[in-house]
């Protein structure tokens, strides 16, 4: 998908437009709890006052009655009026019932509340404190009744004051349009400080996002800016600085590898190319046409090995050859490619020899393991000069429980050891390398392949194992094969 593709899509389809839905809907979702919150807390404590409030005034009402009536001498109905005259409490209601009948209120209007009258004689007091309640009398909104009994007079009457709730639910409603004009404000201007924020956090994954859309196979030298190393962001980037770093080795190496095979193979295809051309060219002799073919055969045979080889080390790198495991005695195996070798050693006059070793098993792909030793002694006779030797070297490595203790050998060490050209030291690590070949080797051998060690080493690597090579004196190799007693 192109950058042209991705505007095309729109902004609703992009990641800052879904993060910003989604603190919109978090912070949308905090924020009306939070104002539910406010909204029963202050409708708790708006009734708390009003219970206060009703608490004070009867308390209130029933000490001046008891003085009126007492003043009165007994009259509880005369009593009562009086005490209510004297008493006036705004926006509260007062009722003095006896008998379950009101026999004094104000206003005076309150004595034709029937259910107020109903509710206040089944109402009652514990403890010399008012009883609270709320009723659906004295306006839409209702209104908070406190009932307390008192003893005067000798009887026992009921005060029950009662406050309209129609001014605190106005505050309520006050407080919910507040929320309700605020609420979308907060939203709009959350939403657009969200998108913002998420703009510009995601500013530098848009840059990477363009700067990566510019990088190709022809610049993959490259590199994501980095502008600050410790956060999530900066260490994406470094991660992929190092994924084109790995990248840009690998297409380097794939050229390279190009580059070499078209090499190595240009040559046979041009000898190929050009005996045929010249034995096509006129009219040649039986022997002549033999010499030929002959030429054509042997260059034949150097193609297919190096496309063989070629076509192994791909699979190897494809993970399309596994290793059939079984376990084998390496000894036997070392035996085995001494003796084919034998023939190749001696033709050169090169001696060949197998310091003697006992039985050492392991498991491991045993074809691949002799394939690795005839590579490596195939290149110990090739870079060996008449009269010179190859020695081989088995030695087992003790478990880490120690060696008398069971379970085998923990691995095994395979030395080759020649009196060849050797080894530069500063080219040591290279010879492993595909296609790679010295200057000397390129001159003394120009028909080989420079594949062999590089399939060793991938066989000794596919065991777990690894090889390496020393040449301290410039003049003759020692190739280490270290081989892991049992394959994980």
């Amino acid at each position: 998908m192109t950058q042209g593709d991705v505007k095309h899509i729109g902004v609703f389809a992009s990641v800052r437009f879904r993060l910003t839905i989604w603190y919109l809907l978090v912070f949308g979702s905090l924020l009306v709890l939070f104002c539910s919150f406010i909204h029963a807390a202050l409708a708790r404590e708006l009734q708390a006052r009003v219970d206060r409030s009703l608490s004070d005034s009867i308390a209130t009402v029933a000490s001046v009655l008891a003085g009126e009536v007492e003043e009165n001498h007994g009259d509880i109905r005369a009593g009562s009026s009086e005490a209510l005259e004297e008493v006036k409490l705004p926006n509260t209601y007062i009722a003095v019932v006896l008998d379950g009948k009101v026999i004094a209120a104000d206003p005076p209007e309150l004595q034709d509340l029937g259910d107020a009258a109903e509710a206040v004689t089944r109402a009652s007091s514990a403890g010399g404190q008012p009883s609270m309640t709320t009723m659906k009398v004295l306006g839409p909104a209702g209104a908070r009744l406190a009932v307390m009994d008192v003893e005067v007079g000798g009887k026992v009457c009921t005060l029950a004051a009662a406050h309209p709730l129609g001014d605190v639910a106005a505050q309520l409603g006050l407080i919910r349009r507040i929320f309700f004009l605020a609420l979308p404000g907060a939203l709009l201007i959350a939403g657009l400080g969200g998108f913002l924020i998420a703009r510009k956090s995601l500013a530098p994954v848009v840059a990477m996002s363009e700067q990566a859309e510019r990088i190709g196979a022809s610049n993959l030298h490259q590199r994501f800016d980095i502008q600050n190393k410790t956060d999530e962001l900066g260490r994406l980037a470094l991660v992929f600085n190092e994924l084109l770093s790995r990248l840009d080795c690998s297409f380097k190496g794939m050229r390279q590898f190009m580059a070499d095979a078209s090499h190595e193979l240009r040559t046979p295809l041009s000898i190929v190319r050009g005996e045929a051309d010249i034995a096509l060219s006129q009219e040649r002799s039986a022997g002549e046409y033999r010499a030929a073919l002959e030429i054509i055969q042997d260059e034949a045979a150097r193609l297919s090995s190096i496309v063989e080889d070629m076509l192994e080390l791909a699979r190897a790198d494809a993970g399309e050859r596994p290793l059939n495991r079984s376990r084998f005695y390496v000894n036997d195996v070392v035996e085995e490619c001494c003796r084919s070798m034998h023939v190749l050693s001696a033709t050169k006059g090169v001696g060949l020899e197998m310091n003697p070793s006992s039985d050492v098993s392991i498991i491991g792909d045993e074809d691949l393991v002799r394939r690795m030793l005839m590579n490596l002694l195939d290149n110990a006779i090739k870079y060996t000069p008449a009269g010179g030797s190859i020695s081989i070297r088995i030695e087992p490595r003790p478990n880490a429980m120690g060696p008398d203790m069971a379970g085998g050998p923990a691995a095994v060490e395979i030395e080759i050891s020649d009196t060849g050209i050797g080894v530069p030291a500063e080219l040591a690590g290279q010879v492993f390398e595909r296609f790679y070949r010295g200057a000397r080797a390129r001159t003394e051998h120009p028909r080989g392949t420079g594949l062999g060690l590089a399939i060793a080493r991938w066989i000794a690597e596919s065991h777990g194992g690894s090889i390496m090579v020393r040449s301290p004196s410039g003049s003759g190799s020692t190739f280490t094969i270290t081989l892991p007693a049992e394959l994980d």
